[in-house]
């Protein structure tokens, strides 16, 4: 039998709450469009506490690889880690 090796990192700790799945599985969404679902928020309230267009935020939930600066912002505003809106 070959051994699989296993490696860590520093994520290892870092969950994603059952409600954010369920909420990506069940309206086929982003982990950061469930993100702002699950704090009851619309794209267009995100849109004015990070003073950007709804037109970005809908870009960021689109986005496979979104920019760092633009998760982080995002996490602060979710009240979440980075690593929770990434899936990384």
């Amino acid at each position: 039998m070959e051994s699989i090796q296993l490696f860590t990192d520093e994520h290892d700790d870092v969950l994603i709450p059952n409600e954010i799945v369920e909420i990506m599985l069940s309206k086929d969404v982003t982990i950061q469009a469930a993100w702002r679902i699950y704090r009851g928020l619309t794209q267009k309230d995100v849109a004015e506490k990070l003073g950007i267009k709804q037109a970005a935020v809908s870009q960021f939930e689109k986005s496979e690889n979104p920019r760092k600066d633009n998760i982080e912002r995002l996490a602060q505003l979710y009240q979440c880690k980075v690593e929770q809106l990434t899936m990384d």
